[in-house]
């Protein structure tokens, strides 16, 4: 499978105008396996409560089962559990906990989404990419600054940023490099999952949730696009 994904950077990064009509198949039972096999048993849980080690109770029965969902098309997200965090100026900022197994899909079509567009990426984009955090975004900068003449540097916040993200936009931002249906459901289906705040459900029109999978190497598929 790692072949196959690295087979599929590798036409990305050769090829920046090519479009993947046939990238589905790469979420198999292997695949699902190895996103579980890798998920933290510590993280917060859903709203239904699974953990890891109650997943992996009946691991291979649950795996089938999902794998024959996503096969039918017929897997849906549940909502993410909304939750206030609170921030070091007093205020609070919104945690979208996800159910165990829609984590295990979010990471396995995380993967197949970076070895899309990871090679397009320019170099100097640092948020939510493998490999790469707030601390090289600062080296970047320190040898900018260092070896270059310096006038001014901007700093900038982009407010609400998850909160706000398009979906229409997004969609036919993956789109543009991706037009396999089973990929844009999924990235569809995951966006309009709802959130659960309080008990009470409400739907998400726009914006993403950010939460459990945000950091690397586990974050939503769509925050690094």
């Amino acid at each position: 499978m790692e072949t196959k994904l690295a087979r599929i950077a590798q036409l990305s990064n050769e090829n920046p105008n090519m479009v993947f009509t046939s990238v589905g198949h790469l979420i198999d039972r292997e695949l699902l396996a190895k996103c579980h096999e890798e998920m933290d048993a510590d993280k917060a849980v859903g709203i239904d409560g699974i953990t890891k080690d109650a997943y992996s109770v009946m691991l291979e029965e649950n795996l089938d089962n999902l794998m024959d969902r996503l096969k039918r098309r017929a897997y849906h997200p549940k909502p993410a559990r909304r939750v206030e965090i609170p921030k070091d100026n007093g205020k609070t900022r919104p945690l979208s906990i996800y159910c165990y197994e829609d984590k295990i899909v979010q990471s396995a079509l995380k993967r197949v989404l970076e070895a899309v567009f990871e090679p397009c990426f320019y170099e100097q984009m640092m948020g939510f990419r493998p490999g790469r955090s707030c601390h090289g975004a600062l080296k970047m900068l320190d040898d900018q600054i260092g070896g270059h003449m310096t006038n001014w540097v901007l700093d900038a916040d982009i407010r609400g940023f998850f909160d706000n993200i398009d979906h229409e936009w997004m969609m036919k931002f993956v789109g543009a490099r991706i037009k396999d249906p089973r990929i844009l459901r999924l990235v569809s289906v995951m966006l309009k999952a709802g959130v659960v705040r309080d008990m009470v459900f409400e739907p998400t029109e726009q914006g993403s949730g950010q939460g459990a999978l945000c950091g690397y190497p586990h974050k939503p598929p769509y925050a690094e696009l």
